[in-house]
C-alpha cells in the first residue's frame, strides 16, 4: 500500500545522522504500518513504544509518557501519525522539561502539528493545550504515501482543518506578510487538489500534505482565531470530529460577521478572504452541507448554556473582529437547535 522506500530511506539516514542513544516512538498502535518502527531496527537503534494516548490526548496519558521517557532514559522522539501522536510527543517534552529533539512523521493531511508550537490537549474532555516555540519539532518527514490509509471521511475533516487554519490565520490580529503568503498557498492547494484528493488522486497526496503544512506554518505565526476557540465544546458534545467543528463554526461567523459588521476594515477583510477561497459565506456552508458535515445540530438547553459559556475568550481576542457574549450566543444560535 505504501511506496515509501525514499521516506524511510531519508529517515534511516537523519537518525544515523543524530545517532540517538535510545528513541522514543510516540505512534498510535503498537503496529507501526508506515514501517518507521522496523527502519529503527534495521539501522540498529533501539527504541521504546509509547502507544497509551487518546485521539484527543489527555493531559494524564501525556504525563504517563513523561514518566516512561525517564524510566527508560531516551534521549530522542519520534512521532508518527496525525496530529494526536504529534501533539503527544511534543507534550510529553513540554512536561519533561527537556531539550530532547523531536523528528515528526505526519500521516495525515490537516493539522500540521509537525510544524506548530502548539501541543492540543485534554484534561477530562475540555481543551488545555501548551504554546511553547520550544516544542516544534527539529526534524519532518513528508512521507505523503502514508495518505493512502485514510478514509475519505477523515480526508474531508483533515483537509477542512488546514483550510480553517490558512483562513483564520489571515483573520488573525497578529498576521503578518510570511503568514499571509503561507495561507494564500495553502488555500490555493486546497482549491486545486481536494476534489481529486476526496477521489484518491495518488498525485494529490504531495501537494494536500504540503497545503496542511503550509496552514500550520500560517497559525504558527498568526495563531487561530474565533473558529477554532468556538469549535471545542461541538466536539466534546456533540462528537463532531475537530476539522468539521471548526469548519462549521468558521462559515456561521463568517456569515454572522458579513451580516452584522460594516465598517470599511471588516468589509475589506472579508471580500479579501472571499475571493481568495472563492467561497461566498453561504457557499462555503453548502459545500460543508454538500460534504455531509451539517448534520445533527440539535442540543439541550444545558449544553448549549455550556458551549456558549464554553469558549476561551484569550483565543477570541486573536480574531480580529471583538465578539461579546451576544454575538457568541447569536453565532451558535444561527445553526444550533435547543430541544
Amino acid at each position: 500500500m505504501y511506496n515509501n522506500e525514499m521516506f524511510i530511506e531519508q529517515f534511516k539516514n537523519k537518525i544515523k545522522e543524530i545517532n540517538p542513544r535510545k528513541v522514543f516512538f510516540v505512534c498510535s498502535s503498537e503496529y507501526d504500518r508506515y514501517g518507521y518502527r522496523n527502519a529503527l531496527d534495521e539501522a540498529g537503534f533501539e527504541s521504546v513504544a509509547f502507544t497509551g494516548f487518546e485521539p484527543c490526548p489527555e493531559i494524564s496519558s501525556v504525563k504517563n509518557g513523561v514518566e516512561l521517557i525517564r524510566k527508560e532514559n531516551c534521549d530522542f522522539m519520534v512521532a508518527v501519525g496525525g496530529g494526536s501522536a504529534i501533539d503527544t510527543a511534543k507534550g510529553i517534552k513540554y512536561y519533561l522539561e527537556s531539550d530532547i529533539e523531536i523528528l515528526a512523521v505526519p500521516t495525515t493531511a490537516g493539522t500540521g502539528a509537525e510544524v506548530t508550537r502548539f501541543s492540543v490537549l485534554y484534561s477530562n474532555g475540555d481543551k488545555e493545550s501548551v504554546n511553547s516555540f520550544d516544542i516544534i519539532p527539529e526534524y519532518q518527514i513528508f512521507d505523503h504515501t502514508t495518505l493512502a490509509s485514510l478514509p475519505r471521511f477523515q480526508r474531508i475533516v483533515t483537509s477542512l482543518d488546514a483550510l480553517c487554519h490558512s483562513i483564520e490565520a489571515l483573520w488573525s490580529v497578529s498576521a503578518t506578510d510570511e503568514s499571509r503568503a503561507y495561507s494564500i498557498e495553502s488555500i490555493d492547494l486546497f482549491n486545486k487538489y481536494f476534489k481529486s484528493y476526496l477521489d484518491d488522486d495518488k498525485s494529490t497526496y504531495e501537494p494536500m500534505m504540503k497545503c496542511s503544512e503550509l496552514g500550520g506554518r500560517a497559525i504558527n505565526i498568526a495563531r487561530t482565531t474565533a473558529p477554532h476557540a468556538m469549535s471545542y465544546k461541538l466536539h466534546k458534545l456533540k462528537g463532531f470530529a475537530h476539522g468539521q467543528a471548526v469548519a462549521i463554526c468558521l462559515g456561521y461567523i463568517w456569515k454572522y460577521t458579513k451580516e452584522t459588521f460594516d465598517s470599511p476594515e471588516i468589509a475589506s477583510m472579508l471580500e479579501q478572504t472571499e475571493k481568495i477561497t472563492g467561497f461566498t459565506p453561504d457557499s462555503f456552508i453548502s459545500f460543508l452541507n454538500d460534504l455531509g458535515l451539517c448534520t445533527d445540530f440539535e442540543m439541550t438547553p444545558a449544553q448549549f448554556d455550556e458551549t456558549v459559556n464554553g469558549v476561551n475568550v484569550e483565543r477570541m481576542n486573536n480574531h480580529n473582529v471583538c465578539f461579546n457574549h451576544e454575538d457568541i450566543n447569536n453565532i451558535y444560535s444561527s445553526f444550533l437547535k435547543i430541544v
